[in-house]
């Protein structure tokens, strides 16, 4: 756990191969993803937007490397107005597109989509086609029933999409998963890349 509810924010930390779940409580019991962060962005940047505590639980869902930066100095460099502040403000619109079209993506969509749409982001903050996830915690994530993720997951291994063993999952053909996805990835990705590239 980087950060939970209340926690006051002290460093901002910016993946490398790592993949990061900010999660919400739903209740007591159940917490759901409302975002992932990966190397695209930088983790804790409530500072950023002018708040003192984290107003959400940030966990580290696929280990990796990260770099650390002490929020003074985030501050300090931001505040001069250059290229740094024109990043994070350009991610933090990026990051505020994500949870949006989250919210619309579990509303709206099928779990096989959503199953997809969730791989295939994965997939892309890691680098690599073997992500580490059980089916209980990506239920948890997408805020469904196992049995809805087994099912899915079930569909997808019949189909060579994917493989999968007790905690790893392995992408073996993300064109045909990317087909199984809704419209959701792609308006996120395209977010993220108007920026990135």
């Amino acid at each position: 756990m980087l950060y939970g509810p209340g926690d006051a924010v002290n460093h901002i930390y910016f993946p490398n191969d790592a993949v990061v779940s900010l999660l919400f409580d739903i209740n007591e019991r159940r917490m759901v993803e409302v975002a992932m962060e990966g190397n695209e962005g930088a983790v804790g940047l409530v500072i950023h937007l002018g708040g003192v505590n984290a107003r959400n639980l940030s966990v580290v869902r696929n280990a990796g490397t990260a770099m650390r930066m002490d929020v003074s100095a985030l501050t300090k460099s931001a505040n001069q107005r250059g290229d740094l502040q024109e990043l994070l403000n350009l991610y933090v619109h990026a990051l505020v597109t994500q949870i949006a079209q989250l919210g619309l993506c579990n509303r709206f969509h099928n779990i096989d989509a959503r199953l997809a749409r969730w791989l295939l982001m994965t997939h892309d903050r890691m680098g690599s086609s073997e992500l580490h996830a059980t089916q209980e915690s990506i239920a948890h994530m997408l805020g469904v029933r196992r049995t809805s993720v087994t099912a899915a997951a079930s569909g997808f291994h019949r189909q060579n999409i994917i493989d999968y063993r007790r905690g790893q999952v392995v992408i073996l053909d993300r064109r045909k998963l990317r087909a199984a996805c809704c419209d959701c990835y792609a308006v996120m990705k395209r977010q993220y890349d108007s920026f990135l590239n």
